[in-house]
C-alpha cells in the first residue's frame, strides 16, 4: 500500500479516490485483504500530514493507530510503530526521533545516542551523546 491510499483515506479530501480508498481499507478491515505498508511509507505519510497539512501529532497519531491496528494491515514491527505514534502524539515532537526511541525500548532497554537533549525527557530513555556518559533516564 502506498502513501496516497491513507492519505485519501485520512484527510478525505478527494470524493472519487476517498471512496477508492475506503473500499480498499474496507475490505482490509473485513479481512477480505490483507495490505502492507512499508515502515518507510509510514513515515511519508506522517510527514505529509505535519508538514504539508500542518497536522497536530496527536490527530494524526490517532487517524494511523486506528488504521494500522487492523489485523490485515501488515506493516514490520508493527508493535514498534504503534508505540512510534504513541510517543509522537505525546512527549516526542518528531515521528523519526519517536521511532528512535521506540526501537531503543524495544532493543536496548531504552538507551539511546542521541544529541538531542530533550529526548532524555522521555520515560524510560536514556540518552547518551558520547560512550562514558549517559543522561538519566526520563
Amino acid at each position: 500500500m502506498d502513501a496516497n491510499i491513507i492519505l485519501r483515506y485520512l484527510l478525505a479530501d478527494n470524493k472519487e479516490l476517498t471512496a477508492q480508498a475506503d473500499a480498499v481499507l474496507q475490505a482490509v478491515a473485513d479481512g477480505e485483504v490483507t495490505a502492507e505498508c512499508d515502515p518507510v511509507t509510514l513515515a511519508e505519510v506522517v510527514f505529509v500530514l505535519s508538514s504539508n497539512y500542518k497536522m497536530p501529532n496527536g490527530e494524526i497519531a490517532e487517524g494511523l493507530i486506528s488504521l494500522f491496528t487492523r489485523e490485515g494491515l501488515q506493516v514490520a514491527n508493527k508493535q514498534r510503530y504503534l508505540h512510534a505514534l504513541e510517543l509522537f502524539a505525546g512527549p516526542v515532537r518528531h515521528f523519526g526521533d519517536a521511532c528512535a526511541c521506540a526501537a531503543a525500548l524495544e532493543q536496548s532497554e531504552g538507551r539511546l545516542f542521541s544529541f538531542d537533549r530533550k529526548l532524555s525527557s522521555v520515560p524510560g530513555i536514556t540518552r547518551s551523546q558520547n560512550l562514558t556518559s549517559p543522561d538519566k533516564p526520563g
